[in-house]
């Protein structure tokens, strides 16, 4: 793959170029239809006060003013596209450079859904710093609401495979994800996947006159009564037929319409929302079904964006949009009054309830077709912004809570590269080696404070999130089994709910403890764990828990600075638990980390020192 960063500078600058131009005919184009009004009052008035012109001269100037309306509207939509795609190519330079919040507030908005789960805050999967924000480049909710479920719930390895496929194909197709990126009207859509399914499947036959049988019945005698009105009126105005006719049709047109009201207004009753979120997936759905794929997971969406009787999926969706384009008419004041001559609304609304008899149930699965390309589209743009990482292999287990994690290199996808010192894990159950002794099912990590215990943890458990997601990850290589994680990092006294760290803390451990009940093997990351008690009491509660997991097949980490609790390691088996540590040195006052992960315990501890630096007499 080509340098991400020379494709998107290049990029950028061509899509520079293109909205100046732009910009320049647009600023043309609105000088031009200035002209032309001003040509067409001065024609005008020759042609009426002086009479010097024929009238119709007039009309030259009137025809080009609406060409040039029309251009102008073109001109504008092109500018706009313009502006995303510069933007999109911005905000990827931006990742490059490690800033990705520049991409809105998608962590945030996703974050409010996910409170209280198992590891997702302690991981930072959302928020405004999250890996969530760096992934996400979804226009609907949909998108979003669906990658965040990958990072969520580990994937089987089948599934997990199959990701990676349709993710190795999206990666270089930069073109196909630009678009999906700027086209359409909307920038972003809160598209409401389940609110939008729910409306295009909810029946109106009991909403709108006439009942599920005598809906083609009641269409056509509305059709015959707009005609009659039309009839009537040009026979009232031109033909002296007087307003007799046409009064007597109007009055009983008035007065079923009053007694149907709210029967029509029940049923349209959301539509003009569902209509916005429309706009959008129509051009998404539109460029899905342009695009031809390879992969066994994208070509497997193809028949999701079918219908029975021939008509794609953006077709339909497009005639939805316009018969809510034709209801929206009646909100213009001059329309009005060949609306009601035309019974414009109810017909429009029996037209829009043909619509979701025939196409409704396609709307779920059209939008999770939508929903998994742009999640898919994500991880494919990071993919193409990470070419330094991997894909890796997901294995399935070869017995019961077998568990295996081996990972070189590790290190946090959110910290930028060269600051980023990655680590070797390599963890086991029921393994061959585990046997032999040399690799362990869980690791004590030690060492002081700021020497990187918590970013290992951190750098372990999102490594895993995005393997079973489907995504690369930051490593040499990785090879795991499915795993549940279970965690307890970022923990919160709560004065409202009358808990206290300590408390918050063991309630977590429990739900952990309570994961190895499923046949998924558990990975569980525990940072100086229960430290809110005293040193003996911490050790004997922490080595009970520790053998409780490894009992039940789990692998992981456990951090402390506490050297008593490595101790732990001592008092069982090599092949289950091994002592490793991060260490610091002290020169000319000041201390240094090289966040390196080494055998053993920690041999000393930087807190008084620490203290000291920041001015603390001690």
């Amino acid at each position: 793959m080509k340098d991400p960063r020379s494709i998107c500078e290049r990029r950028a600058a061509q899509r520079d170029g293109e909205l100046r131009r732009a910009r320049r005919i647009e600023r043309a184009v609105s000088w031009s239809r200035l002209a032309a009004i001003l040509l067409l009052a001065v024609l005008a008035w020759l042609s009426i006060q002086e009479k010097l012109l024929p009238l119709f001269v007039a009309a030259i100037p009137a025809l080009l003013f609406v060409a040039l309306v029309v251009l102008h509207e073109r001109v504008v939509r092109r500018v706009t596209r313009l502006e995303r795609s510069r933007t999109f190519y911005r905000q990827s330079l931006a990742r490059l450079d490690g800033d990705w919040r520049q991409g809105g507030d998608a962590g945030s908005r996703v974050a409010a859904g996910h409170a209280g789960h198992l590891y997702a805050e302690d991981l930072d999967l959302f928020g405004p710093d999250s890996l969530f924000q760096m992934l996400s480049r979804s226009r609907t909710r949909g998108g979003d609401e669906l990658l965040a479920a990958w990072l969520l719930a580990p994937a089987t390895p089948e599934i997990v495979r199959r990701r990676q496929e349709a993710v190795k194909e999206l990666a270089p197709r930069i073109g196909f994800r630009e678009r999906l990126a700027v086209r359409g009207v909307a920038a972003r859509s809160e598209l409401d996947p389940a609110a939008l399914a729910d409306w295009a499947k909810r029946s109106t036959s009991g909403d709108l006159p006439g009942g599920a049988r005598g809906r083609a019945l009641v269409r056509t005698l509305l059709a015959l009564a707009a005609a009659v009105n039309v009839l009537t009126l040009t026979g009232w105005l031109l033909w002296g037929w007087g307003p007799s006719p046409f009064l007597a049709a109007a009055v009983l047109e008035i007065l079923w319409s009053l007694s149907v009201r709210r029967r029509l207004t029940a049923a349209v009753a959301g539509v003009a929302r569902a209509s916005r979120d429309l706009n959008l997936l129509a051009v998404l759905l539109e460029l899905v079904e342009r695009e031809r794929f390879e992969s066994p997971l994208l070509v497997e969406l193809a028949p999701e964006l079918g219908n029975e009787d021939g008509t794609t999926a953006a077709t339909s969706a497009s005639r939805l949009r316009r018969l809510v384009d034709l209801l929206d008419s009646m909100r213009n004041a001059l329309f009005v009054p060949f609306g009601l001559l035309l019974l414009w609304t109810p017909q429009v609304a029996y037209a829009i309830d043909s619509w979701r008899r025939r196409y409704g149930d396609r709307a779920g699965p059209w939008l999770r077709a939508v929903a998994e390309i742009e999640a898919l589209a994500s991880l494919a743009s990071h993919a193409f912004e990470r070419p330094g990482d991997i894909f890796p292999t997901v294995v399935a287990p070869s017995g019961d809570h077998r568990a295996v994690l081996v990972g070189t290199s590790l290190g946090h996808p959110l910290l930028p590269e060269p600051v980023c010192v990655p680590n070797d894990i390599v963890l086991a159950t029921d393994s061959a080696d585990a046997e032999a002794g040399q690799t362990p099912q869980a690791l004590i990590v030690s060492g002081s404070n700021m020497s990187g215990k918590s970013t290992l943890l951190r750098t372990v458990g999102t490594n895993v999130a995005l393997a079973l997601a489907g995504a690369p990850v930051r490593a040499r290589s990785l090879r795991l089994t499915p795993l549940a994680i279970g965690s307890s990092i970022q923990l919160h006294d709560s004065l409202a709910e009358g808990q206290s760290r300590f408390y918050a803390e063991i309630t977590k451990l429990k739900s952990v403890l309570d994961l190895t009940a499923a046949p998924m093997p558990v990975l569980f990351l525990f940072d100086e764990i229960l430290h809110g008690t005293n040193s003996h009491d911490r050790k004997a509660g922490a080595e009970a828990l520790i053998r409780g997991l490894l009992d039940r097949g789990a692998i992981g980490l456990v951090t402390t600075h506490d050297l008593a609790l490595a101790g732990i390691a001592d008092d069982t088996a090599s092949s289950r638990l091994r002592n490793v540590h991060f260490q610091d040195r002290l020169e000319d006052g000041r201390i240094h980390f090289d966040y390196r992960l080494r055998e053993g315990t920690v041999t000393r501890s930087n807190a008084l020192d620490l203290m000291r630096q920041v001015g603390l007499d001690v």
